[in-house]
């Protein structure tokens, strides 16, 4: 049996600590309602079993250190950026109840993610390496437009709000900007991996166990990602539990709908 590593001791921290994060997610994605939350708070759950399953992975690899199980742990680390940053694009649904963002920017911001997620997946399952190739590297360039074109929006809505917040959608605003510069570094750690040569943010050297790149790793991507699902845990917890929450039903999502087209049609 192969010995535990410092790596290792990482996958260990997140099996501990991402069940909390399953959890409430799902606790929240409950009381906004099974139908209408799936639009919300399937993607922490989600990345949640991701990073779960990322962590058995390294796990495995103590006794296999395959090139398979390698591949796994890459794919794993690689598709979680994409429910990360549609955590917060769900939050903003929330907070958006009378529809001020018009449909199709959230739609495509949306959209640009799953496409970054369908070609980082393609990208590593052919390239049949750890080295980003040209399909992983335009995912990191979606996942990072992403990000700002999110942060935009955010910034635009509260601006458009400011004067009429209910207490729920001020604890949702501060959720994503308390987690906006953990986020912010969380991506700027992959993008330097996928984008530069330094060997500290390359995978190969992380999945060989080099203890600083580990560190790094941990500073800059494990660390960061578990602050930014727990301060959206706490808000997104406080938020439904809020006297003026309101619970975004099909009822009130037709008839904030009816009201955006003009003449009632």
């Amino acid at each position: 049996m192969g010995a535990v590593t410092y790596k290792d001791g990482i996958a260990i921290l997140q099996l501990i600590v991402f069940p909390f994060i399953l959890v409430a997610s799902l606790f929240i994605w409950k009381r906004t309602g099974w139908r209408v939350g799936a639009k919300i708070w399937r993607y922490p759950f989600t990345l949640s079993l991701i990073r779960l399953a990322g962590s058995i992975a390294t796990l495995i690899s103590i006794n296999d250190n395959s090139e398979n199980v390698q591949i796994a742990i890459f794919v794993c680390e690689l598709i979680g950026i994409a429910p990360l940053l549609l955590a917060y694009v769900g939050m903003l649904r929330l907070i958006d109840l009378e529809k001020q963002i018009p449909p199709r920017p959230l739609a495509l911001v949306t959209l640009m993610a799953m496409i970054g997620l369908i070609l980082g997946i393609v990208g590593v399952s052919t390239s049949h390496t750890t080295t980003p190739g040209k399909l992983t590297k335009a995912a990191m360039g979606l996942f990072l437009a992403v990000y700002v074109i999110t942060m935009a929006i955010a910034a635009w809505l509260f601006y458009s709000l400011s004067l009429a917040l209910l207490s729920y959608q001020k604890k949702l605003f501060l959720g994503i900007a308390l987690s906006a510069p953990f986020l912010l570094v969380r991506l700027i750690y992959s993008a330097l991996g996928d984008y530069t040569s330094y060997r500290h943010f390359s995978i190969k050297s992380l999945l060989n166990s080099d203890h600083t790149s580990v560190t790094v790793y941990l500073c800059m991507s494990v660390l960061e990602e578990i602050i930014c699902m727990v301060i959206a845990m706490v808000f997104g917890v406080s938020a439904i539990l809020a006297s003026d929450f309101v619970k975004p039903t099909p009822e009130v999502e037709m008839e904030m709908n009816r009201k955006e087209r003009p003449n009632g049609v």
